[in-house]
């Protein structure tokens, strides 16, 4: 699948679509022609992050101090990989 542009709204709208039980993950990738691994993370940065997600530019930076704890925690089942990085 080729690279497609959407913009903030749409992905806002998709992942409520989503949220809201109104459509499935697939049918919003259909939707919207991009590929289902998309819209899952616009689903996971959304649900961490909310509608910011979709607007900072930049990668986030974390000190080492909260990474090697994510991965304590990851390795002590405290939660999923996505669950710890939800926090």
């Amino acid at each position: 699948m080729s690279k497609r542009k959407v913009s903030v709204e749409n992905k806002i709208y998709a992942v409520n679509l989503y949220l809201d039980g109104k459509e499935s993950q697939q049918r919003i990738a259909h939707m919207f022609d991009v590929s289902l691994a998309s819209v899952q993370q616009w689903i996971r940065n959304y649900e961490s992050m909310r509608a910011n997600a979709f607007t900072l530019k930049g990668n986030k930076k974390y000190s080492k101090e909260l990474k090697q704890q994510a991965v304590l925690d990851y390795l002590a089942g405290y939660g999923s990989q996505d669950d710890i990085c939800k926090k």
